[in-house]
């Protein structure tokens, strides 16, 4: 038989180490996320891209059932808001809002203090097809009528965008390209909801914007003339581009949620799986349709491939426009 004081204390050290493997296992094993999570959106509070990330905060809070806040951090073109992501604990605790300027940036900024493998993609959030909409004052009902009478007003067309390189700035550069219109892009620190304030107090001509804005046109604060997409957009009964004759004129808005690329890969297609199935809820799509935004949810294969295709469709465009996309 062994000491009795020997056995007393093997079995006190058995039961620590099994109390210790025990804990790692518990916390190895701890449903992901069990403390709150962040959404970064590099844009400021009250615009589309904010609306559509609290929506998407509130349905995954539910889903978790731990807090998920909106991270407000506008400036420098995205770039503010993107490096505090980059530079976060890959953890999947701290999730970056992306659109345009996520790509457009890679061309248009020369020393950014990130690089792209950074990140890895978690899933699209949805398109936001964008309307020309103008002053309410113009006496104009049609494209074609707008057309002519911008190019006799003998000036350029100041067309408010939130950022260099936004969409809302590339789809008016574009249609100032394809209809020989000349514009000029006054930049507002305060977003999208600075330019369209300006344009209903008739201080600016234009604003290219999706169906958030919608109420204002319904109410003839400004006048929408078309969507700037190929086909209609449900729910808005404006002529697509193809309808104006305009038929290639696209330049819809996306948007989607990216995490530092060390980020544990189950982290990663879990957050994907659950982002994917909020969006898939019918109030979450109805919320997002209210929004002018038609709801998404890729893979993040899917994902990785999407961005791909804009690098290369928004690098050719910007490549083709440099000296109109230079600040």
């Amino acid at each position: 038989m062994g000491h009795p004081v020997k056995q007393t204390t093997k079995h006190l050290v058995l039961g620590a180490m099994l109390a210790i493997l025990g804990f790692i296992t518990t916390a190895a094993d701890a449903a992901f996320p069990d403390k709150p999570v962040t959404i970064v959106v590099p844009f400021g509070v009250g615009g589309s891209s904010d609306a559509q990330a609290r929506v998407v905060a509130q349905a995954l809070s539910k889903r978790w059932g731990q807090p998920v806040v909106v991270d407000n951090r506008a400036g420098g073109q995205t770039v503010i808001g993107t490096n505090i992501v980059a530079k976060a604990k890959p953890d999947g605790y701290t999730i970056l809002y992306i659109a345009f300027a996520w790509i457009t940036n890679q061309f248009l900024i020369k020393e950014l203090p990130y690089k792209t493998s950074d990140f890895a993609p978690i899933s699209s959030l949805g398109r936001y097809p964008l309307a020309l909409m103008v002053r309410s004052d113009v006496p104009v009902t049609t494209v074609t009528e707008y057309i002519a009478y911008a190019k006799a007003q003998n000036r350029p067309m100041n067309f408010g965008i939130s950022t260099i390189g936004a969409s809302m700035h590339l789809a008016a550069l574009e249609f100032a390209n394809q209809t020989g219109i000349e514009m000029v892009f006054p930049p507002y620190k305060s977003g999208s909801i600075g330019a369209l304030n300006d344009l209903i107090g008739k201080q600016i001509d234009g604003i290219f914007e999706g169906a958030v804005f919608k109420p204002h046109a319904d109410g003839g604060r400004v006048k929408a003339l078309f969507m700037g997409q190929k086909e209609r957009m449900p729910g808005w009964d404006l002529p697509s581009a193809t309808d104006v004759g305009l038929p290639n004129f696209d330049m819809t808005a996306w948007y989607g949620l990216m995490v530092p690329s060390a980020t544990p890969s189950a982290i990663q297609e879990q957050l994907s799986a659950d982002v994917r199935a909020v969006l898939a809820e019918p109030d979450v799509r109805d919320r997002f349709a209210g929004l002018g935004v038609i709801a998404g949810g890729m893979t993040p294969k899917e994902f990785g491939v999407f961005l791909e295709a804009q690098r290369v469709k928004l690098g050719g465009f910007i490549e083709r426009n440099r000296a109109q996309l230079s600040e």
